[in-house]
């Protein structure tokens, strides 16, 4: 497009950039990095561009525009340029992007950076894979992940819980890496989705098509984690781009540190560079150095203790998680400021996924929620809109000729494993009380709420819960997603009707009540710390009011 352009002034990028190179080879005038240009500069106005100036005129300036030297060909134009344009051919363009694709083969290697990209994909896979070989001597495992993420993990020592078998599921409570469990903490965050897409636009749109493969089938292929007990290197790829983490995080502070390396992308450059942008502010107030280059952030932080340098991974895997879609949500340069903003007020939802839900001062990124701010504010749960209209209906009717075992059949099926949380955003707590009012007004396959408490991330929580359509209470345990019944009492529960519930947390100790009677007693195996909220199943609709934490015998109304 250069070759018909007078002139080039852009808001973003820099001298050294593919699109200046190719401006310097054709001898066009271009101004770089120029802030709000484009908005400042209204469609169809002519302008005087003074390049070496950097400076934009209004109008035609007839002495700048008669002075102007033309273009230069003489030595672009050249068998020597020529030439050398046609070998950067065989270098740089990158046509091997997804691993799992029949052409990624040594035949679909086509340029040299193809051959770099092939050989580094196999040598991963081929040191990841020693466990083929090695047998039970080597210590390389899939992480169960509980997000979209193949994680594979090798450890060096100390960086899983011992005694791990080959039956063994390991998931992220089996991790005793000090640096990749705060990573992990960050990336599994409840204010994170990991649902949803963005909504695609003209311009994002033809973003995807430019792209190798749909969003569906995004490329990128395994993660690998090389861990110990206080080392990290983690090798991330979501979907269309690639992070790298290396952390060290010990007693010496002196010789602490965590670099990251991000890159790739799904949208425009522009998009790519303004997430970059993005990403660079927040790192930068997390105390990082920065470099960028182009669509590739450099950055790193040294010195730091143990406990500060878990605080900023936790940051940053909250940073990683939030951003992955942005270069194709961020439309100009001017939101990448209210959004550093929005991520250090602890709102992650840059996406927007949740505008229809979003519930203030909660994260509800899943569920139907809404807020009746009335005089007595009642928060409302609607299940009725998840479930498919004709299974519901033969639930219902199965429920009633086969009665509460039917019920109960149903709560334990995988398919009806849809729980929607709201959790209080700026609450966490380990010894504390908590109580909320709950009103079970519809659902065929279940009419159910609660509360949910201990809460580390969606996979791992507490939530003690009414049923009016199995007349019981239940103590349930989410552990790395599963749902484990920790206690149980038949107890008549009434849809339509208003029922106290208090939970009493008291390091491992938990005690349930309902309408102020004590109903169960458990001990957790370790302490129960974390963000307290409400909970409900399936295609429950269940209103919430009242909801009040004391901790410290300082009394917080939530709702």
């Amino acid at each position: 497009m250069l070759d018909r352009a007078a002139g080039l002034v852009t808001d973003i990028g820099g001298v050294a950039s593919h699109l200046a190179s190719v401006a310097r080879e054709l001898g066009l005038p271009a101004l770089f990095d120029a802030g709000d240009a484009t908005s400042r500069i209204p469609h169809g106005q002519t302008v005087t561009l003074w390049a070496d100036a950097a400076a934009v005129y209004e109008g035609e300036v007839s002495e700048l525009a008669h002075a102007r030297s033309g273009r230069r060909s003489h030595v672009f134009d050249s068998p020597m340029h020529k030439r050398l344009r046609n070998l950067l051919d065989l270098i740089a363009p990158l046509n091997l992007t997804d691993p799992e694709a029949p052409e990624f083969s040594p035949a679909g290697c086509r340029t040299i950076h193809d051959i770099i990209r092939f050989a580094h994909e196999k040598s991963m896979k081929s040191m990841f894979a020693l466990c083929d070989d090695a047998g039970d001597e080597a210590n390389v495992v899939r992480l169960k992940a509980g997000i979209p993420l193949v994680l594979y993990c090798v450890d060096l020592g100390g960086g899983l819980k011992e005694n791990l078998t080959t039956c063994d599921e390991v998931a992220a409570s089996h991790v005793e890496s000090v640096p990749m469990r705060a990573l992990w903490k960050g990336l599994t965050h409840p204010g994170v989705s990991w649902s949803g897409g963005v909504a695609l636009s003209t311009r994002n749109m033809l973003a995807l098509m430019a792209s190798s493969t749909t969003a569906a089938d995004a490329p990128g292929g395994d993660s690998y984690a090389v861990i110990s007990r206080d080392y990290v290197n983690l090798s991330a790829k979501f979907g269309y781009h690639y992070a790298n983490i290396d952390a060290l995080c010990g007693q010496e502070p002196g010789q602490n540190y965590v670099t990251l390396r991000f890159s790739g992308g799904v949208g425009s450059f522009s998009g790519r560079s303004m997430r970059i942008n993005f990403l660079a502010s927040v790192l930068s107030r997390l105390g990082y150095v920065v470099g960028i280059t182009g669509d590739l952030l450099d950055a790193s932080l040294k010195g730091a203790d143990c406990a500060t340098l878990g605080e900023v991974l936790d940051q940053t895997g909250r940073l990683l998680g939030s951003s992955r879609l942005l270069d194709l949500a961020i439309a100009n340069p001017g939101q990448v400021e209210g959004m550093v903003e929005m991520f250090f007020r602890g709102d992650y939802d840059f996406l927007g996924q949740s505008d229809r839900n979003r519930v203030p001062g909660f994260y509800s990124l899943q569920g139907d929620w809404t807020l009746d701010g009335g005089e007595a504010p009642v928060l409302r749960q609607d299940g009725s809109k998840w479930v498919d209209g004709l299974s519901s209906g033969v639930a219902s009717l199965a429920g009633k000729f086969m009665g509460k075992r039917y019920q109960e059949f149903l709560d334990g099926l995988e398919a009806y494993a849809y729980f929607p949380l709201a959790v209080a955003r700026d609450h966490q707590a380990d010894d504390a009380d908590i109580a909320v009012e709950v009103q079970a007004l519809s659902g065929n396959i279940d009419r159910a709420g609660g509360l949910a408490f201990g809460l580390q991330n969606s996979g791992n929580y507490f939530a003690f819960r009414v049923n009016a359509l199995e007349d019981n209470v239940v103590l349930f345990e989410f552990v790395d997603n599963r749902r484990l019944e920790r206690a149980k009492v038949e107890m008549p529960v009434r849809s339509g009707q208003w029922m106290r519930l208090n939970v009493r947390v008291r390091g491992t100790k938990i005690s349930c009540l309902v309408d102020g009677q004590a109903v169960i007693e458990h001990e957790a195996v370790k302490t129960v710390a974390g963000f307290v909220g409400l909970w409900t199943k399936a295609d429950s609709v269940t209103l919430f009011r009242n909801l009040a934490l004391n901790v410290g015998g300082e009394q917080l109304s939530l709702i």
